[in-house]
């Protein structure tokens, strides 16, 4: 060290104007020794006398034929001081450093480094970083800075790492990927990231799965394939083969590519089958978080309970008890709190208590939830709020905790609050409600309205009604099936703007007749198309709209190549636009005569919004709980007209409702009529038979 060993006790006590005194005096004795010099102005630096230090160099500075020596003592020191967590103080060092010397490559990847620990780092220092990058680097010092900076979401970090990337290894890799599974608001940022680290390992299977999920993220379906493929190329997994040709069938479901659906779900049941037969020892880590999800394109693909139910349920099994086993959990938790009592504590377990299809169907239950006999607790996964969240939700509950993925921490809070029964809103749409169900952190557990059944031992009951499921069906359910008297679901109504598109809009005729179909990308199944375009080849003067969100060109390709081999002008096909808001798309509805439903996968929220506004629907029923919403729903609004049991009536009744403006004016006002008095509209009643099963359930397990 350059400093005199007798000053060490008072810069280990930060007595620097001891220091100070005693170098005035070894100059004074000694004037021809410049390091006093250096290292007095370094005292009067760390002393906060910045213009003294100043004067101090430059008074000496033209003696000396470089300034090699005080660069030395100043970089010395400015490592000492970031030892001891005097980031401050370093940071001030190295841009005296940098004034001296601007060339040097290591000090100012160190000022990049210090200022991002400070939160002060702006992009013209990596930006300056990447100019004076060269090979006299030290590589510990890089890669520090780097996985330092990784979190600032700027183009010049990029630069940095692309200048780098033959010096990095698996560390960085890691770093990466720690990043890159949080939540975050820069995702193209995120993307670029990926791709430039999987230039050092190309068969990076978390980082290749992460890039896949955020291009999905932002509609880049395309890429999204491109890099499952990838994916499922390098994996040697029987497990995460499955989940990646799962997430590759839904990549493709979402922009309607049925060209290449039918080739890929044949590996995909192939791999289903593989698994149910003989599942592996042990379960990689995606597939711990993700295994129940595996199964879900089968609810898109084709109607048959009875097998798929089986396999979910087996998905499932090994699920929970790998999970369980990597958290020795042996046994479920002692829920020896529970009591009798005369008020039930409810816990609702969700990440879509917002402008979401849960959002918007659930809310009511909040609203009538009778507060004398419940407690009401929200546990929130990935949840944003808007106003729906605070006016419906928050408003209507006695406490609300917000998560992120971490199913460990929700579940222990649950427990913490002796929550008598959870209820999963989000089914087989969220990893971590599964994980949390599986750890089982309430004595009743429910899966209500998210998604079909999960098929998870740790779920006692699936609300269901006497119709949303067949009347056999609970030979396939894990879950015991809990049926409603009337409906699953009931709501008060909906919010409707004003429209910002009638019928008169349209580029038809008057007197034209418009079906239309509204719905996303997956239900878009080309046989239910082939079904619709028949309907207005025997219709005269109709017309097909199609709504919804149309993830890509080749859903608008999907319908139009149907439509010529169908011999069906493509001018009788029209695709209209996204609209800003759900009110809006309500309002707008009525510019259909009959709406179309999809199938094997009904509408929900798109079928009880049509009822509501008093237009006639034509739904195929059929066996799954995702081909009968429309179904239980109708019936539930007093309309039989429009429910179909085979592919033919679906045609034949939807050709008797475009041929006959009577028969549609008879639905219309039995429709409007009848949110006065159907079950479907009784919010309330809803509520009450809800609250009643709580209670039985708690009744049955004491």
């Amino acid at each position: 060290m350059y400093w005199a060993t007798q000053v060490s006790p008072s810069l280990q006590a930060q007595d620097y104007t001891s220091v100070i005194n005693f170098y005035e005096e070894s100059i004074a004795l000694d004037p021809e020794n410049i390091n006093n010099f250096w290292l007095l102005g370094l005292a009067y630096l760390l002393a906060d006398r910045e213009e003294e230090a100043k004067a101090t160099w430059l008074s000496v500075i033209s003696q000396v034929d470089n300034l090699n020596d005080l660069v030395e003592i100043l970089e010395a020191e400015a490592t000492n001081q970031k030892s001891k967590e005097q980031l401050e103080n370093s940071l001030l060092i190295r841009e005296y450093i940098r004034e001296i010397e601007p060339e040097l490559f290591n000090n100012q990847l160190h000022i990049v480094l210090l200022k991002s620990k400070l939160e002060r780092l702006d992009a013209d220092e990596i930006k300056q970083a990447v100019e004076l990058f060269n090979d006299g680097f030290d590589l510990a010092l890089l890669r520090e800075t780097l996985g330092e900076i990784l979190k600032y979401p700027d183009p010049t970090v990029l630069d940095l790492i692309r200048k780098s990337l033959a010096y990095l290894d698996q560390g960085f890799l890691e770093q990466v990927e720690e990043l890159t599974t949080l939540k975050n608001q820069n995702i193209l940022y995120y993307i670029e990231l990926i791709e430039l680290s999987l230039e050092l390992k190309q068969d990076h299977l978390n980082l290749l799965n992460t890039l896949s999920q955020q291009y999905w993220k932002i509609n880049n379906y395309q890429k999204a394939e491109d890099t499952i493929v990838k994916f499922i190329k390098y994996c040697p997994f029987l497990d995460l083969q499955l989940y990646g040709n799962s997430f590759y069938l839904y990549v493709l479901l979402r922009q309607s590519k049925w060209s290449k659906i039918e080739s890929v779900s044949k590996t995909y049941k192939t791999l289903l089958e593989q698994f149910k037969q003989n599942p592996p020892e042990q379960l990689q880590q995606l597939s711990m978080q993700l295994l129940p999800l595996v199964a879900m394109p089968l609810l898109y693909l084709e109607d048959d309970p009875q097998k798929n139910r089986l396999l979910q349920n087996r998905l499932s099994f090994v699920f929970q008890n790998e999970l369980r086993k990597a958290a020795n959990l042996e046994k479920n938790a002692n829920f020896n709190h529970h009591k009798k009592s005369k008020t039930l504590k409810i816990g609702y377990l969700a990440s879509t208590l917002k402008r979401h299809s849960v959002g918007w169907l659930s809310r009511w239950l909040f609203h009538y939830h009778d507060r004398e006999k419940l407690e009401i607790n929200l546990y929130l996964i990935n949840q944003v709020e808007d106003e729906i969240t605070r006016n419906w939700f928050y408003k209507n509950s006695d406490a609300h905790y917000l998560f992120g993925e971490d199913p460990f921490g929700v579940a222990e809070q649950i427990f913490a609050d002796k929550v008598d029964i959870l209820v999963d809103l989000d089914s087989l749409s969220s990893s971590t409600a599964c994980q949390v169900m599986a750890l089982k952190p309430a004595p009743i557990q429910i899966t209500w309205l998210g998604m079909d059944a999960t098929g998870i031992p740790n779920v006692d009951y699936f609300i269901v009604d006497p119709h949303v499921v067949p009347k056999d069906a609970q030979q396939y359910y894990q879950e015991k099936l809990w049926r409603l008297p009337q409906t699953y679901l009931a709501v008060d109504g909906f919010e409707v703007a004003a429209p910002t598109m009638r019928k008169r809009d349209l580029p038809i005729a008057d007197n034209a007749i418009t079906y239309l179909t509204s719905q996303m990308g997956f239900k878009h199944h080309p046989e239910t198309i082939k079904l619709q375009l028949k309907i207005i080849q025997q219709v005269p003067n109709s017309y097909l709209l199609i709504k919804g969100r149309l993830d890509s060109n080749t859903v608008e390709e999907h319908y139009l190549q149907l439509a010529q081999q169908e011999g069906i002008d493509k001018e009788r096909l029209i695709f209209l636009p996204e609209y800003p808001s759900e009110e809006i798309q309500r309002a707008n509805l009525p510019i259909a005569d009959v709406f179309l439903d999809t199938y094997p996968y009904s509408g929900a929220t798109t079928t009880l919004e049509v009822l509501w506004m008093g237009i006639p629907i034509v739904t195929q029923v059929g066996q799954q709980f995702a081909s009968r919403n429309s179904y239980t729903f109708m019936l539930n609004a007093g309309l039989s007209e429009g429910i179909a049991f085979s592919p033919q009536e679906y045609i034949d009744w939807a050709v008797k409702l475009g041929t006959s403006e009577d028969l549609r004016s008879k639905i219309h006002w039995k429709l409007l009529k009848g949110r006065r008095t159907s079950p479907l509209w009784n919010a309330k009643q809803f509520t009450k038979d809800m609250e009643q099963a709580y209670f039985e359930m708690v009744s049955r397990n004491l």
